[in-house]
């Protein structure tokens, strides 16, 4: 649990203690990793130190501002058999460039991200958010189809805050399960903003929502909802995409649905399915999936994909997961195994695995690939 540092005048004999109106946390991160295959002296290793920093005033009830700073210094041969790294990184693909590569060696390469830059007005029902922050409508656990403005890539764990978008955010508080949500991103070109309206509410034991906007020179709607069946929890979303002219491609589909169940006190397992019409209808390219910006039309490189993930915990401080997802285009296999130590309050010890199988041109399923993260982490 990350420590706030604030700092506080001396209270006088009968007074209150004031509370600050600065938030200042962060973490530092090193995530060593070794990328092998079947074949002799495939070895690969390198890794990067990755640190946040936070930073929040709140003067008073309606008024917050936020800015943090991902810095990451990448390093070893995974660097020096990745010519074009330092490169994407210093590419923005938001409003204003805030990327930054003050370090670019051979097999050093440093990066400075600002994903976070906000300033929110707030009073009664009303919420309204300027600047790069975080747009996330999805319901789902590992797809979101109606993550419009950031969606993720759920190989990349370690950005657990995900992507942000420069924005405009208006949210309107209707009732106490009922909420209406504008957000506006525009981009250097006109095809490639996003605005959308969204609507959530609550009946039965379902959450629901519906959205329709433009997407990237498409118009699109969707659904979203969770809620549960007996004892078990359903989640899905639905986007549909028209382009507007001809050079938007064609109409397409990306859906996802997900069961999900906990037994005892300490195993959760979760299946899901999702349906991207602009997959691939023959083999998978592995490098589609493994790029870090994804899009809401297309999470996964195969039209299909099949999801089950199951965790529990060996002790309080001791969790184990496996997560398997199968792509029937290229006979796509992952297994995602992983083993977190909460070592102290404020140290995580973790251990994944990413694991690739595809078929090859022989029509065999063959191991395309596999990495090993280790990744220490220190929150205050």
């Amino acid at each position: 649990m990350a420590l706030v540092f604030q700092a506080a005048g001396l209270a006088l004999s009968g007074q209150t203690q004031e509370v600050s109106p600065w938030t200042w946390k962060g973490y530092v991160k090193d995530l060593q990793q070794w990328s092998f295959t079947g074949e002799p002296n495939s070895l690969v290793s390198g890794g990067f130190f990755h640190n946040r920093l936070i930073l929040r005033f709140a003067p008073d009830t309606v008024w917050t501002f936020d800015a943090e700073v991902r810095n990451r210094l990448f390093y070893g041969e995974w660097v020096r058999f990745q010519p074009g790294l330092a490169a994407g990184l210093d590419v923005d693909a938001g409003l204003v460039d805030l990327s930054f590569v003050p370090v670019n060696r051979q097999a050093l390469v440093g990066s400075v991200v600002a994903d976070r830059l906000w300033a929110q007005w707030q009073r009664r029902q009303w919420t309204l958010r300027l600047g790069r922050q975080r747009i996330h409508w999805g319901k789902a656990l590992i797809w979101n189809p109606n993550d419009w403005f950031n969606a993720w890539n759920f190989l990349d764990f370690d950005y657990e805050e995900r992507p942000g978008s420069d924005a405009l955010r208006l949210q309107y508080q209707a009732g106490l399960f009922s909420q209406f949500d504008l957000a506006v991103s525009p981009a250097r070109q006109v095809k490639n903003a996003v605005a959308a309206l969204r609507f959530g509410g609550h009946t039965g034991s379902f959450d629901y929502q519906a959205l329709t906007g433009v997407y990237r020179n498409r118009l699109a709607a969707g659904i979203g909802w969770a809620g549960d069946v007996g004892q078990a929890g359903f989640k899905g979303e639905v986007s549909v995409f028209q382009p507007i002219d001809s050079t938007a491609g064609h109409t397409s589909v990306s859906a996802t649905t997900e069961i999900n169940m906990t037994f005892g006190n300490s195993w959760f397992v979760n299946a899901g399915l999702l349906l991207n019409s602009n997959g691939l209808g023959g083999n998978t390219d592995l490098l589609r999936l493994t790029q870090t910006n994804l899009s809401a039309d297309n999470l996964m490189p195969g039209k299909v994909s099949f999801l089950a993930s199951a965790s529990t915990s060996i002790t309080t401080l001791l969790q184990t997961s496996c997560t398997a997802i199968y792509s029937p285009n290229g006979h796509l296999i992952i297994l995602v195994p992983t083993a977190a130590w909460s070592v102290a309050e404020n140290w995580d010890i973790d251990l994944t695995g990413q694991l690739f199988w595809l078929e090859n041109l022989n029509g065999n399923l063959g191991n395309a690939g596999n990495v090993v993260f280790l990744r220490v982490r220190w929150s205050f």
